[in-house]
């Protein structure tokens, strides 16, 4: 493997990142099928000993590559860190194994302990050499990268870098320091509009907030849930406050460093795989039905069966989202009228909007306007669970604490969906967004998956 070097500490360590985390899928499933070939002379006796033998051995990987994703195996804290890239693998070893032996016991089937020891064995060997070997290229690369830190600061404060642990260990990076002068308090919108353009036109490996400063912690979140920094894996290094306790991790002394949200990379993969199984199923399944809604919107008001409009999508992408057509010919063209900015009446105007069809009313009362977007979550412009996607013409709404949400994919449903839907005041659905990605994990949105179910029973806000 070889990492361009000219580049900046960020990039290339996302490049390195990346492999990481492809060598472990190709590693986890070849060690697994060569390992069963070799213990059973052959592939062939996969398909054909038992239906349980089978699940068994594609559960492996799959535990495999779970555990890794809970012990952050591919978090940037972790893989710039031999050492706890090392832990996390071995941790997720035995969390592999006492998954698949607890699933053996759930389907009362025996699958031989010989190829489990060979397979996990073979997985947690070659994770290590593979760790060990990109470690080694990393570390040479990394030493001609000079990183670029932003470091927020009062004109009387003279900054010294030791105080906190910027390089990465003995790799020789050196790094360059750029001051900001602290917010003026009376225009904390402005100066973080200005912070954002210049990380991204200067290419920013770091920032850091020193107590000089004086920066609030509600400062702090603001500044930790620009949008893109868990992706691009920017770092910010600032003295500890409460507020930032449930997501970062300790770097030295009282100085934290914001971790990435799990909802990327990793935690991206599990949940696109499940948005492709579920949206494919409910397609085929509700079929019928959604012919029998065509019909229905298509005989009882003049205009289109779908209404289509854009909507931002993750990175701040606009895609098409389609909704069956519960409102009469051109009624987007009366919204600014009708609607207006959101306020404290909105929920009033939505409740009594003259624009929806009899029909329409129906279908929105139970959520099934919505289903047309299954198609948005099989090719991958939404998901089943996440932010919902906001208008074009709604962005200027967007404060720069809020604008966090655009780095996940939208969905179907999401926090506010559950807890009142259009009843919910329009920062509110901004801070719940925000909330959902920071503490995302599979089995939350399993739980918003039936509780939306929940949700659409009792029909609260659905008008």
């Amino acid at each position: 493997m070889s990492i361009d070097s000219d580049v900046s500490y960020s990039s290339t360590l996302r490049k390195y990142r990346k492999f990481v985390f492809r060598s472990d899928i190709a590693i986890i499933f070849a060690a697994t099928l060569t390992a069963y070939s070799l213990r059973y002379q052959g592939l062939g006796v996969l398909a054909h000993e038992s239906f349980y033998n089978f699940i068994l051995v594609c559960a492996l990987p799959i535990f495999w590559l779970f555990s890794l994703h809970v012990s952050k195996a591919w978090n940037f804290t972790r893989v710039e860190n031999l050492s706890t890239s090392l832990r996390s693998v071995a941790q997720s070893g035995w969390r592999a194994t006492v998954l698949l032996g607890f699933t053996s016991y759930i389907v009362h089937h025996a699958i031989s302990r010989l190829w489990v020891f060979f397979s996990s064995g073979a997985i947690f060997i070659c994770l290590t050499f593979t760790r060990l070997l990109i470690e080694s290229l990393l570390n040479k690369n990394l030493a001609v990268v000079q990183e670029t830190h932003l470091y927020i600061a009062s004109n009387q404060d003279v900054f010294d870098p030791k105080m906190i642990f910027v390089e990465r260990g003995n790799s020789g990076v050196s790094a360059n320091y750029l001051r900001v002068d602290p917010p003026n308090s009376s225009d904390d919108e402005v100066w973080l509009n200005s912070l954002e353009r210049r990380i991204l036109e200067e290419s920013i490996d770091g920032i850091i907030v020193t107590e000089s400063a004086n920066v609030d912690a509600d400062l702090l979140v603001r500044i930790s849930k620009f949008y893109y920094l868990g992706i691009i894996g920017i770092r910010l290094y600032t003295p500890l406050a409460p507020e930032l306790s449930q997501f970062t991790t300790i770097e030295h002394d009282n100085w934290v460093r914001i971790e990435e949200p799990q909802i990327v990379n990793s935690g991206y993969a599990i949940k696109r795989l499940f948005d492709l199984i579920f949206s494919l199923l409910m397609l085929i399944l509700l079929s019928p039905l959604l012919l029998a809604i065509a019909i229905g919107v298509k005989v009882t008001s003049k205009g289109p069966i779908l209404y289509n409009a854009k909507r931002m999508g993750a990175g701040r992408t606009y895609f098409t989202f389609p909704k069956f057509r519960t409102m009469v010919k051109d009624a987007h063209a009366m919204r600014d009228s009708v609607i207006g900015e959101p306020d404290a009446e909105i929920a009033e105007r939505y409740r009594n909007d003259p624009r929806i069809t009899s029909f329409g009313r129906f279908l929105r009362r139970w959520s099934l306007d919505e289903l047309p977007q299954l198609w948005c979550v099989l090719i991958g412009t939404m998901s089943v669970v996440g932010p919902r996607p906001i208008l074009e013409d709604e962005y200027h709404l967007v404060s720069s604490q809020s604008r966090f949400r655009s780095i996940v994919t939208p969905g179907l449903t999401g926090l506010w969906q559950i807890n009142g839907r259009k009843e919910v005041g329009w920062q509110e659905r901004m801070d719940m967004d925000t909330y959902y990605i920071q503490s995302w994990s599979f089995w939350h949105d399993m739980v918003l998956i039936i509780r939306t179910f929940a949700a659409i029973i009792s029909g609260r806000g659905s008008y």
